[in-house]
């Protein structure tokens, strides 16, 4: 089959995008109520990911499904892991290429490209060697970033490759889990496990943060006698990115409770969140919980909106995460 019929058949499937795009919401409402924080995203990505497979490639055959592959962009690494920061800086030539390999057991992990836009930092790798599959035919990996430590966001995560021509590719994708964002760090990553091969395979990734931009805010939720209260501090805008900042205070019996943030543009229009309330910092003075958390929309959102309208929830601890305690919202207007 041609490349040229094959663009053809793919533009004239017909796919239900209404209905995927309401299962895509209601997934993302699932996540967000009924598992650990830390497990939120997995979840959220896996459920867009098979949603945007199923949108743009391949539920008509296995053929045809190995044959989009062809087509320009399907084979894209940050398609194939629905990275939407990683895709549009690679649009904008703003990934750094790198070639770093480590050799354990006969296998070869090599880091090969990365990317640090506002607070998230993108990385890819490959793999190449005798790789064992799961139950499921799939290659897993797992991995550590900052050593593992506690109170690192997905600090210890497990992966799945994807097959390429000569290996495995994987793909991470992770806040910066501090409040400062420097111009150029490294970070340590290890890889524990690859293909079923238990070893150490550790890198320190070089990254340099792209030209970002801060919004200064300074507002905060108002509800009346309420002991909970969020105030938001600034926005992060990257290239591909925008970072939402702010300062939750609860009463200490609350230290376990779970920010959660629906962002609308000045059409009414949900601006989809990726990872929702990172902690980066906790203090306790006197009887009170202060956090400092994060929540990361996976696109530029300042010029291609007037203002955004903020609806800050509290999934309080020890009650319904179905029912979290709803916030006044606020509006961070971009043309002042």
């Amino acid at each position: 089959m041609e490349k040229k019929s094959l663009q053809k058949v793919y533009k004239e499937i017909e796919v239900p995008r209404d209905s995927v795009l309401d299962a895509i919401r209601a997934g993302k409402e699932r996540a967000n109520h009924n598992v650990p924080k830390n497990n939120t995203r997995k979840i959220i990505w896996s459920i867009v990911a098979a949603a945007t497979l199923f949108i743009s490639s391949s539920f008509v055959s296995p053929f045809l499904s190995h044959a989009m592959a062809e087509v320009p962009l399907v084979g894209n690494v940050y398609n194939a892991f629905n990275d939407a920061v990683g895709r549009n800086l690679q649009t904008q030539d703003l990934i750094t290429e790198l070639n770093q390999t480590s050799s354990y057991k006969g296998i070869d992990v090599s880091v090969t490209r990365a990317y640090y836009d506002g607070a998230v930092i993108g990385v890819t790798f490959s793999v190449k060697g005798s790789l064992k599959t799961e139950e499921d035919g799939q290659v897993q990996g797992f991995y550590e970033i900052y050593d593992g430590k506690d109170g690192i966001s997905d600090s210890k995560e497990l992966v799945y490759l994807q097959p390429t021509e000569n290996g495995y590719t994987g793909h991470i994708q992770f806040s910066y889990p501090k409040n400062e964002l420097p111009s150029e760090t490294t970070f340590p990553l290890e890889f524990k496990r690859i293909g079923g091969t238990e070893g150490s395979w550790r890198f320190d990734v070089p990254i340099n943060q792209l030209p970002y931009e801060i919004v200064n805010v300074d507002k905060g939720t108002k509800k009346e006698n309420s002991e909970i209260n969020v105030h938001f501090d600034s926005i992060t805008e990257g290239k591909a990115s925008t970072a939402i900042n702010y300062t939750a205070n609860f009463p200490i019996q609350g230290k376990h409770n779970q920010v959660r943030l629906e962002v609308y543009d000045d059409q009414g229009k949900e601006l989809f969140i990726s990872t929702d309330g990172i902690d980066l910092e906790t203090t306790k003075k006197d009887d009170r919980i202060i956090v400092k958390g994060r929540s990361i929309i996976p696109q530029p959102i300042k010029g291609k909106t007037n203002y955004i309208k903020i609806h800050p929830k509290v999934a309080l601890t020890g009650e319904d995460p179905n029912e979290p305690l709803e916030l006044d919202p606020i509006i961070i207007d971009f043309d002042k």
